[in-house]
């Protein structure tokens, strides 16, 4: 659901633009005549750390505008076997045009990270991939998500293809109070920490949307493990000191 979507106000601005585009893009090509001026589809760059909610914007984006999202990951696509990837996409790109779908490309960085100088047979077919694909992209009509980790990736001359590059900032000290509430369970009957306890995890702990969902799956089997229907603050800690040393993090 759109509220299970803690975002800035920011990213959620820019969100309603692509919804609205893909609401009212027949208006804006023939009654105002953009044809003319502008590509037919919308191309739009979520960037951002892992686990800000880039993957459940897009879901929300399909919901709000009853579109289905088709999601590629595109470390899976870009084939090891040369001439395979074009195949793919080509096939993807004809059923995404007469379905409507909206296209996510989710790990955008595995084929931008190939966009290197030209070493050897491999990197050159890769350099190839990349270009048929922002060719595919640049010439469908629908809305293209496209979401990477590290916007420093991709080089300057295809942002500028991009009508819309959205940042999902990692969520700030009072999101990530809101984030533990919203997923620790308050229904009758258990027990969770104090607000206050929870604010002071929030404040001192550094973590993303997906981090404290993962924290919380982790407290809450330690706890119907126990028989036990509360989550305490230290099973929190515990979860977290779990979450960092995952993540390479200091605890």
């Amino acid at each position: 659901e759109d509220t299970d979507l803690i975002l800035d106000k920011n990213t959620r601005l820019q969100l309603t633009e692509l919804q609205n585009w893909v609401k009212h893009r027949e208006a804006l090509m023939n009654d105002w005549n953009l044809k003319r001026w502008v590509k037919p589809g919308y191309r739009a760059l979520f960037h951002g750390p892992p686990g800000t909610g880039k993957t459940l914007a897009a879901m929300i984006l399909g919901k709000t505008t009853q579109r289905d999202v088709f999601r590629i990951d595109l470390s899976m696509v870009v084939s090891k076997y040369i001439g395979e990837t074009e195949k793919n996409l080509s096939q993807l790109f004809e059923r995404a045009q007469s379905k409507d779908w909206i296209l996510f490309f989710d790990e955008a960085d595995a084929l931008f990270g190939k966009r290197t100088s030209v070493r050897d047979a491999h990197d050159k077919y890769a350099n190839q991939e990349v270009a048929y694909l922002l060719q595919k992209i640049e010439g469908h009509d629908g809305l293209v998500i496209l979401a990477s980790n590290f916007k420093t990736n991709i080089d300057e001359a295809f942002i500028r293809r991009f009508q819309a590059v959205i940042y999902f900032p990692p969520p700030t000290p009072s999101e990530r109070f809101t984030l533990w509430k919203k997923t620790l369970p308050l229904k009758k009957g258990f027990k969770i920490p104090s607000d206050e306890e929870l604010q002071a995890i929030a404040r001192k702990h550094e973590l993303t949307g997906a981090g404290i969902v993962n924290v919380v799956q982790y407290c809450a089997l330690d706890s119907v493990a126990a028989g036990s229907k509360e989550i305490t603050s230290r099973q929190i800690l515990a979860g977290i000191a779990r979450e960092y040393q995952k993540e390479g993090k200091v605890f």
